[in-house]
């Protein structure tokens, strides 16, 4: 649905600014500690510019909205490609950051330390690991080509830092291989985005956007994030100044993303009952042309009672005059049927099947209402072998040179799908007409691009409850052919004011959001520069205060 859709797009944009808060909190771990150290060693420089590339490549990433499902975002497919790039290059960066670090190896233990208890080794070994951190030295750190590296880069992180924390003295950096093994989940499972352009269904409900896998790719993303982030959390609280500037950037990051989650939801909330107020529109059209169409059936009808020669085959009971004087009438007219009686009930003519007459219809109320003078129109249906038949059908009473009624003409026409079409034509959505619960016709078609769904019931409780029962106006959100659609269904009624089926207005949802792209998509970009741009200013906040404070 469109709201589930929306509410994933916005955690997309969420957990990718927070995961490039929480790769900026151990870049400025990383930082803080090479600038306060004096020989500004190299290998310090690479794992601090990695994991600034790291982050840096989670905020054009947090912009992107999914293209093949909601449309293009601003930045089109380089927000994508520029993601992968200077992630990739962050990865090279920590990885040569950890190949420039030796491995700090376990010391044998001898004299004094063979006397500690084990809880006492511990403690030290801690020790260790805490003036390593502090003194500079530490040794933490946390198209198809860049797509398919990006798993290989985050593995080898994961490698060099569990052989780190295994095999040397830094155990501290274990919770770093955790959140990088987790971070290689999310880079394996984004890998399915390659696969999007399949024509296989199956895997594509699988691979699409917003399916199973992208789900999971954005859980692992945020496990990672916040194993990360509690890992650095304790590391930036040992200084005043790096705990206020990331409590600041963490406060002005949950505002941003307070700010643009509800701006956003409202611009698609105003887009959503535009839409809907668009399409009571259409369905007003839909019913003006309704009504066009039987006052020109009417019309039609009119124009054969009118004529004196009918008049008079109709009180000889001339069927084969009648049959030369309208020959050519269905054709000319476009119409589907065209029955004229005595005025008593006689069938004298079914121009559309000459050969069936002489039976009666003085039991339709229709015709009753035309033998005291009153023309009707109606709406009715009839069953066939597909689907049924829905028609608009007149009858008008025909009168001799005395005005005397003397039979009817009966003129109908078919509401079938090249109708619906130039509906469609007119305003760009998708049209229907039903009988009863019925699709009768549609201007859905079938995957072969001919065929129409017809014959197809509409199940929705609220739609038949509100539409067919309580002859009111439904719309809203449901489901059609397994596509979400914003929709209007109007009641369908007949000559007595009687519900006999639905006529439906829609758009697809998706189609919907598409309007909504790029003040989205803008607005994202917009947070996350603001977020970006803020940086300095809660640096220079932070700063002041832990001066002021000293």
């Amino acid at each position: 649905m469109l709201t589930i859709q929306f509410i994933e797009q916005n955690l997309h944009f969420a957990i990718g600014l927070f995961a490039a808060l929480v790769f900026f909190a151990v870049f400025w771990l990383y930082f803080d500690a090479w600038i306060a150290s004096a020989e500004r060693p190299r290998k310090d420089f690479f794992k601090w510019l990695g994991f600034l590339l790291v982050a840096v490549s989670f905020v054009p990433y947090a912009t992107i909205i999914e293209q093949t499902s909601l449309g293009n975002s601003v930045l089109g497919p380089y927000a994508s490609t520029l993601a992968d790039i200077i992630r990739i290059l962050g990865y090279i960066a920590i990885i040569a950051g950890q190949v420039f670090d030796p491995l700090q190896k376990i010391p044998e233990a001898h004299g004094l330390d063979d006397f500690l208890v084990p809880e006492q080794k511990s403690a030290k070994m801690a020790e260790a690991g805490s003036q390593s951190i502090i003194g500079g030295t530490f040794g933490l750190g946390s198209g198809f080509g860049a797509t398919v590296l990006l798993p290989i880069a985050a593995f080898s992180v994961v490698a060099l830092y569990w052989r780190r924390a295994t095999t040397g003295l830094e155990r501290h950096v274990r919770p770093v291989a955790y959140a990088f093994m987790l971070l290689f989940g999310f880079e394996l499972f984004s890998v399915a985005r390659l696969f999007r352009g399949t024509t296989n269904p199956s895997l594509y409900d699988i691979v699409k956007p917003f399916g199973p896998l992208w789900i999971i790719a954005h859980l692992f993303l945020l496990a990672g994030a916040i194993v990360l982030g509690r890992w650095v959390w304790r590391y930036l609280t040992e200084r005043f100044i790096s705990q206020l500037f990331m409590t600041f950037t963490g406060v002005v990051l949950a505002v941003f993303l307070l700010t643009t989650v509800s701006f956003t939801f409202l611009i698609l909330r105003n887009i959503q009952d535009n839409a809907l107020q668009n399409l009571s529109t259409a369905t007003s059209v839909l019913n003006y042309a309704l009504d066009s169409k039987k006052a020109s059936t009417q019309a039609n009808a009119e124009a054969i009672a009118a004529s004196p020669a009918i008049a008079q085959a109709i009180t000889t009971k001339d069927h084969k005059g009648l049959m030369a004087l309208t020959s050519s009438f269905l054709e000319n007219k476009q119409q589907s049927s065209l029955v004229v009686t005595t005025v008593d009930g006689q069938v004298l003519l079914r121009a559309e099947d000459p050969n069936r007459w002489g039976d009666s219809i003085s039991s339709d109320t229709l015709f009753r209402r035309a033998t005291i003078g009153t023309s009707s129109s109606t709406i009715e249906s009839a069953n066939a072998v597909i689907a049924p038949v829905v028609t608009i059908r007149s009858i008008v009473p025909v009168r001799d040179s005395s005005a005397q009624i003397i039979g009817t003409v009966s003129v109908s026409t078919v509401i079938d799908n090249s109708f619906l079409d130039g509906i469609k034509r007119s305003t760009g959505l998708d049209a229907a007409v039903y009988s009863g619960n019925v699709r009768s016709a549609t201007t859905f078609t079938a995957p072969d691009g001919v065929s129409r769904w017809v014959g197809v019931k509409e199940t929705n409780a609220d739609v038949q409850a509100t539409v067919l029962k309580q002859a009111k106006i439904f719309q809203g959100q449901l489901s059609i052919l397994n596509r979400d659609y914003l929709a209007v269904y109007a009641p369908l009624k007949d000559a007595d004011n009687t519900v006999v089926g639905m006529i439906f207005i829609g758009e697809p949802e998706v189609a919907v959001l598409k309007t909504t792209t790029y003040l989205i998509s803008l607005t994202f970009i917009v947070a996350a520069t603001l977020l970006v741009a803020s940086i300095v200013p809660a640096y220079i906040i932070a700063k002041y205060i832990t001066l002021q404070l000293e």
